[in-house]
């Protein structure tokens, strides 16, 4: 029994905790690493977050699986090791949501050999920009509704990439879905799902028994496609899809089939059938892209949902290059609304209470009697988890009030950007200061051979560059530098990225236009008429080098950039060689061995190199291209380096009969005597325009 003196204590004392516990706590923001970090462990962090927090996951490996039974933010930040990792340490599904309104996004989910890689059972869920790969399944939907799926990579999983059962209104969009056993299933009891602008490239694409789902965009789009303006709903790209285009707007004709059992006619537009749509290509293949406002039909006028910004690493944004990997992001999801710092005054009375409960509890729970000494006696488990409570209040609040005036509340519609971390610093700081007079919005794209590359904003006319720095000033670095400035700054051609400005003073940089995709990261093989189209521009590019006195030497996909309109253009001059007799300066010799020549690999048998080099190594790209597959390969520098000196490449049509039209001029390109190559780009360029001119016949 409670002491009478007592009981108008106790009395105060829950009284306080009760207003305390009803006052709204704010969502927490938490961080989990490999070392140094508030949590060590995804699961610890979860389990002590409350729902409405953000946990922010770091670059590393966390061999583990999750359960998210509140609404969590689970945010991947790429720290400088990659997307952090989650792969199990025993069978069963790596994350599990159980709760409505989580979000996952930013990481690699890998290695359930026996269940889902993300396996959702609630509702109004995000899943953006993971990579989901080698797991039996990549993401199951169970009875769960109105999730959105975007961007994500869904990859090499043993079963089905995307499985929906008795799912329903969810958005799958913009995924890369490939190399699994089955792109996607939806049973009988998935409705009204809406599946677009998904790359599909797997051993069986779709099996769907849905009665009511649909395979294209709810608006009608304009966008331009190969430099032709279009207008259509759209569809999801299908690798097996072997339709035509007669109109050139990038949609096929013909529909592509989806429903078991459930053919479509020729043209036939039954969404609940099949992809009426069919995307040609890729989504990259599709610029600029808004919705049509007035369609004139009677479909409702759409507002798209705009994708989402780049992926941005701290203090420096991602490659723009579409490369399906998990791209761990800082964006904060929506959240409820914090307190800022003009409640401050109501925050201290809130410390002041708190503190005043904390100091009652301690007082009651270990106040002396006069007649019995010291009571130390078991806590009641109630003014325990009151206590816990309290604590985290505390600890939140005090959070709140000391957070600076500059940043960001959590929580807010806006876009965050989490501290940097050490590697985005050092990453930002290779930028001369020196030269931030000149730009704006300066960040950080990525590294090549000799010099760090940066995207910014000229502030003399707001332009968006590329803007190339060198890594270090040794001798050979500078050398292939300056010949770099030399080569570059003279080429004028639509077909050779642009040099704006070079200059020594007050550092070593190259200013150029900026061309935010690469060849590299298409989807290979594709359509022979496309790998044409590229080659033609790239050829065209090079025949003007070579007659301004300049072969390139590193001709491969990396190297050729692609403009919104795709465009191709020939960056990254530092190993070209000036051929003009008048001129002294020459670069380091050097090359990528898969793209080499022979008379690279073997001077002293093939010759030295000239511009037929270039015509060899834009060979193996054209055959890339269409294969899928470069020429020659091995598993050593020994092995390779022999192929190309003694080996005969596999004929490009037995990869592709479609490869036959070109296969001719591909070989050529090939032959390992420069003698019996092309013997110039303008003798190539004619052979590419008589297939160009047969396939208009």
């Amino acid at each position: 029994m409670i002491p009478p003196d007592r009981s108008a204590c106790v009395l105060v004392i829950v009284m306080l905790a009760c207003t305390l516990l009803c006052l709204p706590v704010a969502a927490a923001d938490h961080v989990v690493g490999p070392a140094g970090a508030e949590f060590s462990t995804l699961k610890d962090a979860v389990d002590w977050s409350i729902g409405g927090d953000t946990i922010r996951v770091e670059s590393g490996t966390y061999p583990e699986s999750i359960r998210l039974d509140k609404k969590l933010y689970l945010i991947g930040v790429d720290t400088g090791g990659g997307a952090p990792v989650i792969t199990p340490s025993k069978s069963g599904n790596v994350v599990e949501i159980l709760a409505d309104g989580c979000t996952v996004q930013g990481f690699t989910i890998q290695n359930s050999a026996t269940g889902s890689g993300i396996r959702v059972t609630s509702n109004s869920n995000s899943l953006r920009h993971n990579t989901i790969t080698n797991n039996a399944e990549g993401i199951t939907l169970v009875s769960a509704d109105k999730n959105t799926l975007l961007d994500n990579a869904i990859e090499g999983n043993n079963h089905a990439g995307i499985a929906l059962e008795s799912a329903s209104g969810n958005q799958i969009d913009e995924n890369t879905i490939q190399e699994n056993a089955i792109g996607i299933t939806l049973d009988e009891n998935s409705r009204s799902n809406t599946i677009s602008r998904n790359l599909f490239s797997n051993t069986q694409n779709v099996i769907s028994r849905s009665p009511s789902s649909t395979w294209s965009t709810a608006f009608t789009y304009v966008y331009t496609y190969l430099g032709k303006a279009g207008q259509s709903r759209m569809g999801n790209y299908w690798n097996d899809y072997r339709g035509q285009d007669q109109n050139g707007d990038g949609i096929g004709d013909t529909a592509y089939p989806t429903r078991v059992n459930a053919g479509m006619s020729s043209g036939g537009t039954d969404p609940y059938s099949g992809d009426a749509y069919p995307l040609m290509d890729p989504l990259e293949y599709y610029t600029g892209m808004s919705t049509v406002t007035s369609l004139g039909t009677g479909e409702p006028a759409g507002v798209q949902t705009p994708p989402p910004a780049a992926p941005v690493k701290p203090s420096v944004t991602a490659s723009p290059v579409p490369t399906r990997t998990a791209q761990a992001v800082t964006t904060t999801p929506p959240a409820p609304a914090t307190p800022g710092l003009q409640d401050i005054p109501f925050m201290a009375i809130v410390l002041i209470l708190v503190g005043l409960v904390l100091a009652g509890i301690g007082g009651y729970l270990f106040v002396s009697r006069k007649d019995e000494g010291p009571v130390i006696s078991s806590p009641v488990p109630a003014v325990t988890h009151a206590a816990s409570v309290l604590k985290t209040a505390v600890e939140r609040t005090w959070a709140l009030v000391t957070t600076p005036a500059s940043k960001t509340v959590l929580g807010s519609a806006e876009e965050t950007v989490a501290a940097p971390s050490p590697s985005a610093t050092d990453q930002k700081n290779y930028f001369p200061r020196e030269l931030e007079n000149k730009y704006t919005e300066i960040m950080f794209v990525g590294r090549g051979g000799i010099a760090w590359v940066f995207s910014a904003i000229r502030k003399t006319d707001g332009v968006k560059v590329a803007v190339k720095i060198p890594i270090s000033f040794d001798e050979i670095t500078g050398k292939c530098f300056l010949n770099e400035i030399a080569a570059w700054e003279t080429l004028r051609h639509p077909n050779i990225v642009e040099v704006s400005a070079v200059n020594i003073l007050p550092v070593p940089y190259v200013e150029m236009e900026f061309v935010p995709n690469s060849l590299e990261a298409l989807q290979k093989p594709m359509p022979v008429w496309k790998a044409v189209h590229l080659i033609t521009g790239v050829t065209d590019g090079l025949r003007y080098a070579h007659e301004h006195g300049f072969i390139h030497r590193d001709i491969k996909p990396h190297n050729i950039l692609l403009t919104n309109d795709v465009v191709p253009k020939i960056t990254d001059w530092g190993m070209s060689k000036v051929l003009a007799a008048d001129v002294k300066k020459s670069s380091v010799a050097g090359f990528s061995l898969s793209y080499a020549a022979p008379e690279q690999v073997s001077p002293s048998e093939f010759g030295r190199t000239d511009e037929r080099t270039d015509l060899y190594q834009l060979g193996v790209v054209f055959y890339e291209l269409v294969t899928g597959s470069i020429p020659f390969g091995g598993e050593s520098i020994v092995e390779v380096g022999n192929a190309i000196l003694r080996e005969q490449p596999i004929l490009p049509s037995e990869y592709n009969p479609d490869a036959e039209a070109v296969e001719k001029i591909i070989m050529k390109c090939l032959e390992k005597d420069p003698a019996d190559r092309y013997q110039s780009a303008a003798e190539l360029l004619d052979a590419l325009h008589g297939y160009l001119d047969e396939d208009d016949e």
